[in-house]
């Protein structure tokens, strides 16, 4: 742990994420992400108004790289503000770890799951073909529709986007999910647009039961991430909108051009 006479202020927006499949997606997930937005608006046709996000913008967040430029390094938000700890990034062994160290492809499952099936996980104590799809509550009157997968080695679902995660503290990098040293967040999501206006519990319940149904009732659908397909991103906006965000493919990057996307000490605010 390194303490500190200073106090730091290290802004949500901008900072910077890595992320996988943003502009570029498989056919099949395309196909997937698609069947999902055109059941939202499906259902919500007389309820709310449902805005999906283009699709080269939805993408799956592998971790939050947040941190803040200083003279002595970029300190991570996320020890900063959860753990009261300043650590200073080390991005080149972060990079060396990404570009030589993991071992891909990662194999992601969608859909398919069983509720009688005993995959060898729980989601938040869920089981995956209820964590699959969900509706989450972004605050009054709007809500996000989330697609869930998670890395799959027949016949269960493995940890190895939560390792990837969890291996980043050694870089002084620490997952904004991983609050306290146990932790599990294996979760690998799209977000795939906004609902606006008034939904009940009740209502909210049903969206999602049709959507998990049509999941369940389809083969399962199966995307390999590889190194290709991932990418660090300087966003203004938490959706990543095209115009806005910056993207540093991850067999592009070095340590100077992903030091370039952090907001710096002197001018964040």
């Amino acid at each position: 742990m390194t303490t500190s006479i200073y106090t730091y202020s290290i802004p949500q927006i901008p900072n910077v994420s890595l992320v996988a499949f943003y502009h570029n997606k498989p056919s099949q997930l395309t196909n997937l992400i698609n069947t999902v937005i055109n059941c939202l608006n499906k259902f919500l046709n007389n309820k709310s108004h449902f805005t999906n996000y283009q699709i080269e913008q939805i993408h799956g967040t592998i971790i939050g790289c947040e941190g803040l430029s200083t003279q002595l390094g970029i300190i991570n938000k996320w020890f900063y503000e959860y753990r009261q700890e300043i650590r200073y990034l080390n991005l080149s062994a972060w990079l060396n770890y990404l570009q030589n160290q993991v071992r891909f492809p990662i194999v992601i499952r969608f859909g398919g799951y069983q509720s009688e099936v005993d995959y060898h996980f729980l989601s938040r104590n869920q089981h995956p073909s209820i964590r699959t799809f969900q509706v989450q509550s972004l605050e009054e009157e709007k809500f996000i529709p989330v697609l869930i997968g998670w890395s799959f080695v027949e016949p269960k679902i493995t940890l190895e986007i939560d390792n990837i995660r969890r291996q980043a503290q050694q870089f002084n990098l620490l997952h904004k999910y991983h609050q306290i040293p146990d932790s599990i967040d294996n979760d690998f999501y799209f977000r795939l647009g906004t609902i606006t206006g008034k939904l009940s519990i009740e209502e909210i319940a049903l969206v999602e039961q049709e959507i998990r149904e049509i999941l369940q009732s389809q083969p399962p659908v199966y995307v390999s991430i590889n190194q290709n397909d991932l990418a660090f991103v300087r966003y203004q906006d938490l959706a990543l909108p095209l115009e806005t965000t910056e993207i540093l493919p991850l067999t592009e990057a070095t340590e100077a051009k992903l030091q370039q996307l952090y907001p710096n000490s002197a001018t964040a605010k």
